[in-house]
């Protein structure tokens, strides 16, 4: 595949719009409950990362689709916001930063029965790596950084060091 870009460190808008479609079809997957490893393949390069909030790392498809499906197993249902993308081009790789909002409803099982609440919602900041691939542009490191959360918390609060 041949960069559109017109000058170095200059990125085409097609470029920009398949690096950003990344993280959404990525969340898209998440939220629709139809993340499985075609999703994953889609998304991530073969070695590519997942670095949680605790910054524990995930590599490779099948760790990141392990991590993943145990993660999003704890809720009823998500929704994730993605904007502000800053797409940067460095030759065939590409920094992106990505703000993000996201409410997380916790399955019945999950859910504090004391609490009038069953849900959170977080905000937070992506900070992604990405690479053209002979298959297209494809992620080597996605990272979320947390900034705020508001709502019910499960019974005990979420050990993301413990989901390594």
């Amino acid at each position: 595949m041949k960069s559109e870009a017109i000058a170095t460190g200059t990125i085409s808008p097609a470029d920009r719009t398949a690096i950003i479609e990344l993280l959404s079809r990525y969340y898209a997957a998440i939220d629709d409950n139809r993340l499985d490893r075609a999703a994953v393949e889609a998304v991530f390069a073969p070695d590519g990362k997942l670095i949680n909030p605790a910054g524990v790392e995930f590599a490779g498809w099948d760790k990141i689709l392990d991590r993943e499906t145990t993660n999003f197993a704890q809720f009823r249902s998500t929704h994730h916001v993605t904007g502000d993308h800053i797409v940067e081009l460095d030759g065939e790789h590409a920094r992106m930063r990505a703000n993000m909002i996201a409410m997380h409803l916790w399955t019945a099982e999950g859910s504090d029965p004391y609490s009038l609440q069953n849900h959170f919602i977080s905000g937070g900041v992506f900070h992604a790596l990405a690479a053209r691939t002979s298959a297209g542009w494809r992620l080597s490191e996605l990272s979320l950084n947390i900034t705020w959360r508001d709502g019910a918390g499960p019974p005990l609060l979420i050990d993301f060091a413990a989901m390594a």
